[in-house]
């Protein structure tokens, strides 16, 4: 059974749940429709009564008045009752208040001497409120038509107000119209709730898709900016991150055991990079790009991205203890890698930032000399034995406690630079 297939006798959801759902999705606006109702109809019904008991005096029945001192009371209960109950109760009270204060009054005339002040016009109107106005369902509303229309049609039938053929054209044909619509509206109302109920359901999933792809910041630019993010150029902290030896440990691993190592590492530092505000751009490989500073202004990111890479060299630690506990370090201990290692480059300046590639497809990325520079500090790491090495222009921005625990290793030349930079490790 499909979840949308919707009755076509009850015009209710054939699943109970969705239809549950569907319910308390309507109910404010069927709350609000009610409370404007009510306004109208119980001074309406008031002055009803006292027409009835004050005016014509066919409401000093004593059963008119035990009736009517019931439904105060019922109205009374009904309003004062919490939403909840307003909710699950709604369609009940209202059927019980139609049919009864219909069929009071129409009976109470019909066994009394007074003439009934109103003609055959009465009926088609009852049709039209129970079917139309009123917030009954399908079935609630045609049994509150059928329980108020029929009393009121004997009624002014033996009053002398109307013929029986009349009611061909006073009550089946204005009854069978507005069943038809009130039936078509039902089942609207029903498809429209499911059709935005997928339509949501799609959204949030392309949502949770983009971020799993970009990122939460950086997907919520792209749609707030319908797509487009425009190339700037700010200043930002770059880092790269490459696994050491990863070739050797990966020759020896299956295709599924290497994603699967690769997906374990990249979750737990994607937590961190998350953790500092870093963007990651890109995973080459064993490698991931992460820029601090874009597409999100951050201020101090050049510390930021120091302590980011110092937390990721927690992080890793922790897995290896991991690996080792579930032995899926064998892996690599087998062939004489002690432990996972990682390097990582650093450095700061300006880059153009936004959405790069084809007029078919885009991807957010950052360039520059500055993304070139962190790339092949990066790979220094192997030249000086460290894990983590930056420029000047990131040592010159950290805190003291940083300052003091970073060691300056040397002057290299990177290619495309005339200048030799100045390198740090912590």
């Amino acid at each position: 059974m499909n979840k949308e297939q919707i009755n076509k006798f009850t015009c209710k959801f054939e699943d109970k749940e969705l239809e549950n759902e569907f319910l308390l999705t309507r109910w404010n606006k069927v709350w609000t429709y009610i409370k404007i109702l009510l306004y109208f109809n119980v001074p309406l019904g008031f002055m009803i009564r006292i027409d009835d008991i004050f005016i014509r005096g066919a409401g000093m029945n004593p059963y008119y008045l035990a009736y009517h001192a019931f439904a105060i009371i019922l109205l009374i209960v009904f309003l004062t009752s919490s939403d909840q109950k307003k909710r699950k109760y709604h369609q009940t009270y209202f059927l019980v208040e139609a049919i009864g204060f219909m069929n009071c009054g129409a009976w109470t005339y019909y066994f009394s001497d007074i003439q009934f002040p109103v003609g055959a016009g009465v009926i088609p109107n009852m049709i039209m409120i129970y079917l139309v106005i009123y917030p009954f369902n399908l079935i609630n509303g045609v049994i509150a038509t059928l329980g108020t229309a029929i009393p009121f049609a004997f009624l002014v039938i033996s009053e002398g107000n109307m013929t029986p053929d009349q009611l061909s054209y006073v009550f089946i044909l204005p009854f069978i119209f507005l069943l038809m619509n009130k039936h078509s509206r039902e089942i609207d109302y029903r498809r429209d709730f499911f059709q935005n109920k997928n339509l949501e359901l799609n959204r949030k999933l392309m949502q949770q898709t983009l971020k799993r792809y970009f990122g939460e910041i950086l997907t919520e630019k792209m749609l707030d900016n319908e797509g487009e993010i425009q190339g700037d150029n700010i200043w930002v902290s770059i880092s790269f991150t490459d696994i050491a030896a990863y070739s050797t440990i990966i020759e020896h691993m299956s295709p599924e055991t290497a994603v699967k190592f690769l997906n374990e590492y990249f979750s737990a530092m994607h937590d961190v990079i998350e953790k500092h505000n870093g963007q990651i751009i890109n995973y080459i490989g064993d490698s991931v790009m992460v820029v601090f500073g874009a597409p999100q202004k951050l201020e101090d990111h050049e510390i930021i991205s120091v302590k980011c890479a110092l937390e990721m060299r927690e992080k890793l630690s922790e897995l290896n203890a991991r690996w080792d506990e579930t032995e899926f370090s064998r892996y690599w201990k087998n062939h004489g890698i002690d432990g996972i290692t990682a390097r990582t480059g650093i450095h700061t300046g300006s880059v153009i930032a936004g959405n790069i590639g084809s007029d078919r497809m885009l991807q957010y990325s950052t360039i520059g000399d500055t993304v070139n520079v962190a790339s092949r500090l990066e790979q220094r790491n192997k030249e000086f034995g460290t894990s983590i090495l930056f420029s000047q222009k990131i040592y010159t921005s950290l805190t003291k406690d940083l300052y003091d625990k970073s060691e300056y290793q040397g002057e290299i030349s990177l290619k495309g630079r005339d200048t030799k930079t100045k390198t740090y490790s912590i």
